[in-house]
């Protein structure tokens, strides 16, 4: 798909400390194609599992389809940064900035991203089962059938959230804030703080509307009709 995101090792804005993730960085850059509407190919992806970006500010560039599978991004920049259909299997981005990032289609299954920033991300089918994502910051993201399964959500921002299928099947979602949150979510959920406090359905669409979230919609376990 074509994108006007940085594509030159000149926008980059900070480079990864360690020296193999720069060189991984620099080598991507300098074989992507000048036509941004060129076809990725295997060649042309970024290949980066578990490298260590740390100190890296990668904001803006066009890292589409990368493998970041186990890759170390913690409290790494990437705002307004192009990840479509990207791999983060594993990943830590924890603390990570990731606001107006386009994550569609993401791999995120198992990812650490404590208090990691989503503000005004799309995340339309991007997949976080049991990820670890206490804390982060979803204010005003796009959740449109992400599945959350088993993920542990407490304290996570959704206030302003637009979900929609969104699967959140077994997920711990105990002091999570979801005002003026609206569309559909898949249950059940497990809202207590200890001991599991498991809600489905009704019980949980009104756990829903109690904090805010007034017009969110809830489809018991299974597939929404």
């Amino acid at each position: 798909m074509a994108t006007t995101n940085g594509r030159t090792v000149a926008e980059v804005r900070n480079w990864p400390v360690n020296p193999i993730a720069h060189r991984a960085l620099a080598d991507y850059l300098s074989a992507l194609p000048a036509d941004p509407a060129t076809e990725s190919n295997p060649s042309t992806l970024l290949s980066g599992s578990g490298l260590d970006f740390t100190g890296a500010d990668l904001s803006g560039l066009d890292l589409l389809g990368a493998e970041l599978s186990e890759a170390i991004l913690t409290d790494v920049k990437l705002v307004g940064s192009d990840l479509y259909t990207a791999w983060l299997t594993a990943a830590d981005i924890s603390r990570a900035d990731l606001s107006r990032a386009d994550l569609r289609k993401v791999q995120g299954r198992g990812c650490h991203a404590q208090q990691a920033v989503f503000r005004g991300a799309d995340l339309q089918r991007a997949d976080f089962s049991v990820a670890e994502l206490a804390g982060a910051d979803f204010h005003g993201a796009r959740l449109q059938r992400v599945t959350f399964s088993g993920a542990d959500l407490r304290r996570a921002n959704f206030s302003g959230c637009t979900f929609e299928r969104t699967r959140l099947s077994r997920a711990r979602i105990h002091g999570a804030h979801v005002e003026e949150a609206e569309g559909l979510v898949i249950g059940p959920v497990d809202i207590g703080e200890g001991a599991p406090i498991v809600l489905d359905g009704l019980e949980l669409q009104e756990w829903f509307h109690s904090n805010g979230a007034t017009n969110v919609r809830v489809h018991p376990g299974g597939d929404p009709r």
